[in-house]
């Protein structure tokens, strides 16, 4: 007698084969993973070849750009995020100058992999400065010591101008009125310089 087929024993046989294959955790969605990055590799190291052989003096004059895709050519994406972030950024740079149309897949994954590996190393660059500063900082400075606060006085327009003068080669006023003075009297000593107040 032939067996028949009904959705219920077509459902029941798809349970049985899925639950006697072996266990493997994370395998299939790896194998995924490594595929689509593969062909996405390979996107974007035929798609910037073809830019950079398209224009033959850009390999010279955008160095950058040149090591990025010979190292995705030679390598792979990882290697290339790997680069110096000063690399990169130059690299990306080159890049956006020399591509006008971004419809080509690859290259328009290529710069979104560039900027936001150079804003994520950047990012963590900055972060370790400033916990460097703030680590010398602490170490540098005593909190015990006393602090020196800046003293800062009011005074009239016409002595802030008076000292401007005096800071820009100008000669102060009361000097000059003396030295007037004795130019018309026909004086040959020169007064003597004001006292300065301290």
């Amino acid at each position: 007698m032939a067996q028949t087929s009904t959705p219920a024993t077509s459902a029941l046989s798809a349970l049985g084969r899925l639950l006697t294959q072996p266990i493997t955790i994370g395998a299939r969605s790896s194998e995924r993973k490594r595929s689509g990055s593969s062909a996405g590799h390979k996107q974007m190291r035929r798609d910037l070849y073809s830019l950079l052989e398209r224009h033959p003096a850009s390999r010279r004059t955008m160095r950058h750009l040149d090591l990025i895709e010979r190292t995705l050519r030679h390598v792979d994406i990882d290697a290339v995020e790997a680069l110096p972030v000063k690399v990169l950024t130059k690299g990306l740079a080159e890049l956006e100058a020399l591509v006008w149309d971004w419809s080509p897949v690859g290259l328009a994954t290529l710069r979104s992999r560039l900027a936001v590996t150079v804003k994520r190393r950047c990012h963590e660059a900055n972060a370790l400065t400033s916990s460097q500063f703030e680590r010398q900082d602490t170490e540098r400075y005593d909190s015990s010591a006393p602090r020196i606060e800046a003293e800062v006085n009011e005074v009239s327009h016409e002595l802030y101008e008076e000292m401007e003068r005096s800071w820009s080669g100008q000669m102060p006023a009361e000097l000059a009125e003396a030295q007037r003075a004795m130019a018309l009297s026909g004086a040959t000593t020169p007064p003597a310089e004001p006292k300065r107040a301290d």
